[in-house]
C-alpha cells in the first residue's frame, strides 16, 4: 500500500519517464503547483505566479504531464465581490493555461481529496502529511506559509491514485 495505507502512489516501473509526472495545483495567491514524479516520489513545488505572464512562462516550461488535479474553488460567505471576481478570473486563466498546453486535468473538491488522505481543513496537518510522504523534499514545506506547496504536492499524490483507479 501507500506510505500511510490510504493511497497507492508508488509506481512499479516507468512508462518512459515523462508519463510518470503528475501535477497538483492549489489555486489562489497563496497556492502552488507541484510536480510529482510517481516513479521516484520526488516532488518539485512552485509558488503560484503573481501575473498571467509568469503563469504562462511556468506552464510552458513544464514537462509532459500525465494528469493534473486542480482544487476546486470555494467561495466563502464573507468574501467581497471584488475578491471573488479576481479569484474566479485567475482560476479561469489557470484553466486556460492548462488547456493551452493540453494538460489533462480534473477539478476536485477539497473535501474529497483531503478525506482520501485523512486530512481536515487544518493547513498545518497538510504540511505534516507532505513532509511524511516526501521525506527527501521536506525543505519545501518547512515554513507555515508553505501550506499551498504542501497541498499542491498532496493533490498530485491524490491524482496518481485517482488516475490509477480510473484505469
Amino acid at each position: 500500500g501507500g506510505r500511510d495505507g490510504s493511497a497507492e502512489p508508488a509506481a512499479t516501473g516507468t512508462d518512459g519517464g515523462a508519463e510518470m509526472i503528475y501535477l497538483g495545483i492549489d489555486p489562489g495567491k497563496t497556492g502552488a503547483l507541484a510536480l510529482l514524479d510517481a516513479y521516484t516520489l520526488r516532488v518539485t513545488c512552485h509558488d503560484m505566479p503573481w501575473t498571467t505572464a509568469e503563469l504562462h512562462d511556468l506552464i510552458s516550461g513544464l514537462p509532459e504531464i500525465r494528469a493534473c488535479a486542480l482544487e476546486k474553488l470555494f467561495a466563502g460567505p464573507i468574501m467581497g465581490r471584488a475578491a471573488l471576481c479576481t479569484m474566479f478570473a485567475d482560476f479561469g486563466i489557470l484553466k486556460g493555461a492548462l488547456m493551452w498546453r493540453s494538460i489533462p486535468f480534473q477539478e476536485v473538491q477539497p473535501s474529497k481529496w483531503k478525506a482520501a488522505l485523512g486530512l481536515s481543513k487544518d493547513k498545518n496537518a497538510s504540511r505534516e502529511k507532505a513532509m511524511q510522504f516526501f521525506p527527501e523534499d521536506t525543505g519545501q514545506f518547512k515554513r507555515v506559509k508553505d501550506h499551498g506547496r504542501a497541498e499542491a504536492a498532496l493533490l498530485a499524490w491524490w491524482c496518481v491514485g485517482a488516475a490509477r483507479a480510473a484505469k
